[in-house]
């Protein structure tokens, strides 16, 4: 008579695993989702400014920029105390290394590694800045007739020199969002990578370190923190929404 027995599991999704054991984990991947909402939230926000600003839809684009503002805050805390692949001490910027990147892309090197490239680094770094500088002089700024940022009563006659870089610095964001879109199409085209899935999906990599849930529960919770105190500066001064 045959003896039924129970097979245990073998595979390294085996319960006894520690991955799968812990509920407090999610491996094997380059982006949290904290650092995910955070790109996709500020690709709409962005859109919405543009547009709004184009449209003179003053209401909206007060509450876009207000978003990237936000959105920027918590990058750059996120860049401190977030997972591995998000923290800028992880940001590849030296010279050298960009240099060396650029040899051997240009040598046809197709080599992918997960997370920041160096060019990638730079890219980031310098739409962070512009973005938070052009949000931050837009709630000084005015257009001298129907709107006014929400801190422009506060700073007196800075008012005007913040209008005029937020207006200097469309022109260089404008730039740096062809430029990023000129990166992922060389990317896409001529290195046969797409990098968009990627920050959809968190992407795959065996040797990141685990994500702790609580560490992205965290990171969630600091985002929507800090959009809506930047939405808070709206109560701020006089509206004007003609």
């Amino acid at each position: 008579m045959a003896v039924k027995t129970n097979k245990m599991p073998t595979s390294s999704s085996d319960a006894s695993s520690p991955n799968a054991s812990s509920p407090d984990a999610a491996t094997g991947k380059i982006w949290d989702i904290p650092l995910r909402l955070f790109h996709w939230l500020l690709m709409f926000a962005v859109i919405g400014a543009i547009i709004s600003s184009k449209t003179a839809n003053w209401f909206w684009h007060e509450k876009m920029g207000l978003t990237v503002l936000g959105l920027i805050g918590f990058r750059i805390i996120w860049g401190f105390i977030g997972t591995d692949h998000a923290r800028f001490s992880r940001f590849p910027l030296s010279p050298g290394r960009v240099i060396q990147y650029i040899r051997l892309r240009l040598a046809g090197d197709r080599t992918y590694t997960p997370g920041h490239a160096p060019t990638g680094a730079w890219a980031t770094i310098i739409l962070l800045a512009v973005l938070g500088a052009m949000a931050g002089f837009g709630t000084m700024a005015n257009n001298d007739i129907l709107f006014e940022g929400p801190l422009a009563a506060w700073v007196g006659t800075f008012t005007n020199t913040a209008t005029y870089w937020h207006r200097v610095l469309e022109r260089v964001l404008f730039a740096a969002l062809i430029a990023h879109l000129a990166a992922m199409l060389t990317y896409r085209i001529w290195l046969k990578i797409n990098l968009v899935p990627a920050m959809v999906t968190g992407g795959k990599d065996d040797k990141a370190k685990p994500f702790s849930r609580r560490h992205q529960m965290l990171g969630v919770a600091l985002l929507l923190v800090m959009v809506a105190g930047a939405q808070t500066l709206g109560l701020l001064g006089e509206r004007y929404y003609f």
